[in-house]
Order: C-alpha cells, then structure tokens, then sequence
C-alpha cells in the first residue's frame, strides 16, 4: 500500500486503485496551478505503479471541482514588463500560448492515460473540473451533481479544450447548447445527453464507484493496457485527440480579445469588486432582459 500526502492533492494506492482526491474543499476544490503540478504527479505515479489498474479521481467535501482558481486566473502569462515610455505591456502572445499548451496537455494526460480511470462526481462540477471529468473513461455522478461550462461567459463563446469530444458524446446541437449557452446541467440533464454514465443518490456514489472499480481490477494488466491504447488509438483515427493541438491557441486568442462598452469584462470587474462580487454580477449581466426597442 502507498499512501502520500500531496497537499491539496491526496493520492492513495491500494488493492489495484489510485484514489486521486481534490482536496480544498474550503474552495468547492477550485484548482489552483500548485494543485495541476499535483495532479499530474499523482497520475505519474499511478502509471508508474505497476499494481495500479484503474485510477478513480473523486473531490473531497460536498463538490468534484468548481474549476479554475479565479484569484489566479488572469494573472498566470505573468508580466509583460514596461515598454520604452516605463508603460505596463500586456503579457505577448508567446507567453499566453506556452502556459495555455501546458494547461490543455494536462487534459490530454487524463483523457489518453495508459490506465482506466473513473470520476466520481458530486455537486459542482464547472469549467476545468467537468473537462476533467469529461476526459475519464467513465463518470458516475451523484443525484446533486451540477455540471457544466458558466466560464464560457468570460468570453469563450463556445470555444473548448474538449470540443470535440463533446460533439462526438452529446451530439453537435447539444454540445453548442452546453457551451454557447454555459449551461450547467442537473445530474439527470447530463445523464439524458450522454455527459455521464450513471446517476447514483449521493450516499451511494462511493460503493459504486468502488463497485465499478473492483470490475476492473479483476481484469488481466495486459488486457486493461492493450484495452486503453486501442482506445486511444481509436481516438486519434477519429481526429478527437486533435482538439489538443488546437485548443490552447484558441483559448490565447480568447484571452486577448477586444471588450466593446456594452459587454461584461469579467477581468476588467473583477479588479475593482474582487472575485465573488464580479461572479454574481456576470451572471446577473447573462440573466437580465434586455430593454425592447
């Protein structure tokens, strides 16, 4: 047995699992960039375990993950220095475009990983913590589990690290619907379009998960390995893993796009009312009617 504290990542190994735990439930597990170089060393040491079969990613306290840290998010391109005049520069692009690849290959190493994996979730389940979900092998949802995409009204508009895969499981209509409307969906909603495998009531999400799991460790290594490469494999013919390729440009050219009078600049208001404040005030912005002409 192997059990390392990791912070605000917890891994345990036992009787054929990896138990990854989001642990910050003070913050509905928010990832913070700490908390990704965590992760990714977690799932490095579930691959390299050899007695590991199937990993199973859950979050600790009442949610899976709320997604990305908003304090952080940004601020992670860093400085853009001050030009010849000593006036602030924004971040460049190249910087944009080198954290954004690493942000979006952390996906990748989830969605392609050489092992089974099955993400339990319960109550939010947002913006990067549903793309972790979504690049599981399976996903068991609580009857309280609230999934979806609200970041898309940072500005997004409907572009995705996992675009592809969205359209592939829920259908083009249904996928666009998800995140050009940042819908969040009920357990059942997602349910009904493919986004999960199987609702539980939340008092039962762990034995099926570990009920689950236990169907898979009793498979042959070999037989769960080949089983996953020719997954993966069948991903890339199909040209899903190619939203990899693209989705950290998209997500640079997002992050540097022109704010007209008339819009709501979540970056702009966060500086002034600070994070919680400029959330309400984002969804009150989608949410009121617009005056008749």
């Amino acid at each position: 047995m192997n059990e390392i504290k990791q912070g605000s990542v917890d891994y345990h190994a036992k009787n054929g699992r990896a138990y990854i735990t989001l642990n910050r439930p003070e913050k509905k597990n928010a990832m913070s960039d700490a908390m990704w170089l965590q992760l990714m060393d977690a799932y490095d040491q579930a691959e390299s375990d050899d007695d590991v079969r199937v990993v199973v990613l859950q979050g600790a306290g009442d949610d899976f993950c709320a997604g990305h840290d908003f304090s952080e998010v940004g601020n992670q391109y860093g400085d853009g220095g001050f030009d010849g005049d000593g006036r602030r520069r924004r971040p460049s692009q190249r910087a944009r475009l080198k954290y954004d690849k690493i942000y979006v290959e952390r996906f990748q190493r989830i969605f392609t990983f050489i092992k089974p994996t099955v993400a339990l979730v319960k109550g939010y389940c947002l913006g990067g913590g549903l793309y972790m979900a979504e690049s599981a092998d399976l996903v068991i949802a609580a009857d309280n589990a609230k999934l979806g995409h609200p970041e898309q009204k940072l500005g997004l508009s409907g572009a995705a690290y996992l675009d592809a895969w969205e359209i592939m499981t829920l259908g083009a209509r249904r996928a666009r619907e998800l995140l050009l409307l940042a819908e969040v969906w009920t357990a059942d909603e997602a349910h009904r379009n493919g986004l999960v495998n199987k609702v539980v009531p939340l008092d039962e999400l762990q034995n099926k998960g570990e009920e689950w799991a236990e169907r898979i460790v009793r498979l042959p290594r070999d037989g769960v390995a080949l089983g996953k490469v020719a997954t993966n494999l069948a991903m890339q013919t199909l040209g899903i893993t190619g939203q990899f390729s693209y989705g950290h440009i998209l997500h640079t050219l997002a992050t540097n796009m022109r704010w007209e009078p008339d819009e709501f600049n979540f970056m702009k208001e966060r500086k002034v009312m600070g994070v919680t404040a400029s959330n309400h005030e984002r969804e009150r912005f989608y949410v009121k009617p617009k005056s008749a002409e």
